[in-house]
């Protein structure tokens, strides 16, 4: 058998221990990870080796040349343009005449290949993916089995939501050359995201085959310096080189040890290593070959160092990260998580502070506290994006140099000369945000439309009615006593963003990836109409009837609101009782309907978008109604055959949806599918309190209705919601129990995992922000709804308990 190395990968999320160095070439125990590809591949009998590269091929080639100094022979063949995952091993398609494995050379592990060949033969595959278990699954892409081992469903870097297994895709696959007959050559095609459903749709043999043992995608920092712990450790099967010495301390030829200095294992000393008298080697340590550590008062622990540094006495280092050549002067100390690039300086006495990166070439003055990377500082690409957009500390997270690569990573996917939307709410620093964002769309190509102070939707209403690409919105978050703020983007439809274009920002952040421009090419800020105006004239224009009875109490804060809700109100010449000052409760504010004997309340946040609504009677209307409520609008104002609901939404939907023949579809639980379903010419229910509150009274007045008997036309139903903490870690595995557990139920995976009983579901949804399940039950009545909540709640807790504890 044939094998294919994909050995291309950049490993931007690696820098900047990748800045000089491709991804399979960087060190674990001072060799290469691809060189313990190359090993395992051996060791199983396959010595015929392609190599795909792309990112620095040269340093490849010069270190492995043809395989024979490694016995095996390797066939080279580069890309000149990235073809994907597919795409680059079509390249080797003629040397590939016979059945073959594809294996990354950026991951470390110990499968036996030799049995996924042998069960691939035996399921007499096209194509049989090697699988693994994992405590987060979120960057892989998650594989759902049969019985029988084949493979019913795929899904590519899910969102928690979509997690219905911990059973991941280690990108190893024992392939045919029949999947050559599904793509052409020299176009970009990706395994995961093109082939493998191609081959489930015409239903062609594919197979998982979960494996035993060690695997790591050595994908971000933390997870390459724990690959190298693990390896001390004894947890995965390679080869260490060097003398294994008492309490696993690991010696390479050459080393000098000085008499007094103190080693503690487990530790790997590389080859010629020299570390002179007082020299203190903590547990976790990694001393790369040639190194010298010059002096007493060196301490060294839970740190990897690659080769040829030099380290000075007096030094400290504590779970850092240092590359090639790197020089630390009298007393530098290194802290937790920092990294420091090839051919660096650190100062006598100076400081990294935890976290820091610092990229080649670089010195750090002497007597020096760094507080920032140098180049860049560097953000967790992998949470750049929540629920709403990307949020952060003012000041701390949220900052001008930050705003400002964010705004060139978003410009990337806006083509140039086009106009991007841009607003904020009335605060300082979001205004701030704001104009660094235009400003650096600007130096992007990209032309804008400045919305001004207001609200997301009003933001959202403009980007749809103007020829806008995308939009931003920049606000703080009301309920953060830190002082946070979150930058909202939207595309054409003035929609969130989808979670590729979210993807594509973090990828063009990580590698600085940004478009150049000619100096005459440079956007500009385009004339644009009042936005609030627009939303206004829009909102009142959809409004039909006379409201001159009603009385309406308000309370709201104006700050963001003040250029709209005033002249909406006026124009519906309801009588309005704003308050002044916000009700300390909703009870309250129902007291204040009853004395005014006022048909509606609502209280409505700073971004206008949600709201707590009181009826004529006092009363605060629950969540659950509420959405019931935004349902019946949605019925109101679509008339398509289809109405779609997110998936939380209770079963009477159906009922209701079947009173006017709508056919319901269920959505995702995230803002983009939920606005998505519910958009009427650019306001969404949802999301959108005025809009939601306009046409609560609009049904009211059509149907001659008080709120209360609106209400009371909606069938009778129950909705419990809990919520049960699990670790991150654990989530994944819980999902598989859950599914392993309701193989023989009636299920429905949109999103989590819903479970139909009689007259009623559960839902167990994993929460994307927070460590914790959200479980739903939906029945006839409260008792059976608690019960359902109960059933599953307990679950989550007893597999916590049994597998995880």
């Amino acid at each position: 058998m044939k094998a294919v190395i994909m050995a291309g990968g950049k490993g931007t999320r690696l820098r900047p221990l990748t800045s000089n160095t491709p991804k399979p070439m960087v060190p674990l125990l001072d060799r290469p990870v691809m060189e313990y590809t190359i090993e395992l591949l051996k060791k199983h009998g396959i010595t015929e080796i392609a190599v795909t590269v792309q990112y620095l091929p040269e340093v490849i080639r010069q270190y492995f040349g043809d395989g024979s100094d490694f016995g095996v022979k390797l066939h080279y063949f580069e890309e000149n343009s990235p073809l994907g995952t597919a795409g680059s091993v079509k390249n080797a398609e003629a040397f590939l005449d016979e059945t073959f494995i594809v294996i990354s050379g950026d991951a470390l592990t110990d499968f036996d290949l030799s049995e996924a060949i042998a069960y691939h033969r035996r399921n007499r595959a096209v194509g049989t993916l090697v699988l693994t278990t994992v405590e987060n699954p979120l960057e892989f892409g998650v594989v759902m089995t049969n019985d029988g081992g084949e493979i019913i469903r795929f899904l590519e870097k899910p969102s928690w939501g979509e997690v219905f297994s911990d059973t991941v895709n280690t990108g190893i696959y024992i392939l045919e050359t029949e999947i050559f007959s599904y793509f052409e050559s020299g176009k970009e095609f990706d395994f995961s995201k093109d082939l493998f459903p191609i081959l489930m749709h015409r239903q062609r043999p594919l197979y998982g085959y979960v494996a035993k043992g060690y695997w790591s995608d050595i994908g971000n920092l933390a997870q390459y310096r724990q690959t190298q712990f693990d390896m001390l450790d004894g947890k995965v099967e390679v080869t260490i080189t060097g003398t294994p010495m008492e309490g696993g301390i690991w010696i390479g030829e050459d080393a000098k040890i000085g008499p007094d200095a103190k080693l503690s294992g487990p530790c790997f000393i590389g080859n010629g290593c020299v570390l002179e008298q007082g020299v203190n080697i903590k547990p976790y340590t990694v001393v790369g070959a040639g190194s010298v550590l010059a002096g007493s008062r060196v301490s060294l622990e839970r740190t990897v160092l690659w080769n040829n540094n030099y380290i000075e006495q007096g030094v400290e280092m504590k779970g850092g990260t240092l590359c090639h050549h790197v020089v630390a002067k009298l007393g530098a100390i290194v802290r937790e998580g920092a990294v420091v690039g090839d051919f660096c300086t650190i100062g006598i006495k100076s400081v990294v502070q935890p976290g820091i990166k610092v990229f080649p070439n670089k010195s750090v003055e002497d007597y020096t506290t760094l507080n920032h990377s140098l180049i860049w500082g560097e953000k967790n690409v992998l949470s750049l994006f929540g629920q709403f957009g990307v949020k952060g500390i003012c000041g701390i997270d949220m900052t001008t140099s930050f705003a400002n690569r964010l705004a060139m990573a978003y410009g990337t996917m806006i083509p140039a000369g086009a106009a991007v939307g841009i607003g904020h709410d009335s605060s300082r620093f979001a205004a701030i945000i704001a104009g660094t964002f235009a400003s650096s769309l600007h130096a992007s190509g990209i032309h804008t439309y400045e919305f001004g102070t207001g609200t997301s939707s009003v933001s959202r209403h403009a980007v749809h009615r103007l020829d806008c690409a995308g939009g931003i919105h920049v606000r703080m978050l009301e309920d953060g006593s830190d002082n946070q703020l979150v930058i909202e983007f939207m595309d054409e439809n003035g929609l969130p963003i989808s979670k590729g274009a979210e993807r594509k920002i973090e990828n063009a952040y990580a590698q600085e990836d940004f478009r150049l421009i000619k100096s005459d090419r440079a956007g500009s800020k385009k004339i644009c109409p009042n936005a609030c105006t627009l939303y206004s004239e829009r909102l009142i224009g959809m409004v039909e009837g006379d409201f001159a009875r009603y009385t309406i109490v308000v309370e709201v804060d104006n700050r963001n609101l003040s250029g709209v809700l005033p002249g909406v109100l006026k124009s519906l010449n309801c009588k309005v009782i704003q308050l002044n000052r916000m009700t300390s409760s909703p009870a309250e504010l129902g007291q204040w309907v009853r004395s005014a004997k006022a048909d509606l309340g609502v209280r409505l946040d700073a971004n206008g978008q949600n709201m707590i609504l009181v009826t004529d009677q006092g009363e605060a209307v629950d969540d659950e109604l509420l959405s019931i409520l935004q349902i019946m609008i949605q019925i109101r104002n679509k008339q398509d055959e289809t109405l779609y609901v997110p998936v939380h939404v209770p079963n009477i939907v159906e009922e209701l949806a079947g009173r006017v023949n709508r056919q319901v579809i269920h959505t995702k639980a995230d803002m983009r599918s939920i606005m998505e379903g519910c958009q009427h010419e650019g306001f969404h229910v949802y999301a959108d309190a005025i809009y939601t509150m306009i046409a609560i009274m609009q049904m009211t007045a059509e149907r001659n209705l008080t709120v209360s008997e609106l209400i009371g036309t909606i069938p009778s139903f129950a909705l419990l919601k809990e919520k049960v903490a699990c670790p991150w870690k654990e989530k994944g595995m819980i999902m598989r129990l859950l599914m392993e557990e309701t193989k023989e139920k009636q299920v429905e995976l949109i999103d989590g995992i819903k479970i139909f009983h009689d007259g009623g579901w559960t839902l167990i949804l994993p929460d994307n922000e927070e460590p914790v399940f959200r479980v739903f039950a939906n029945a006839a009545n409260q008792q059976a709804a608690r019960e359902l909540a109960v059933t599953y709640t307990q679950k989550i807790q007893d597999y916590r308990q049994q597998y995880c504890q």
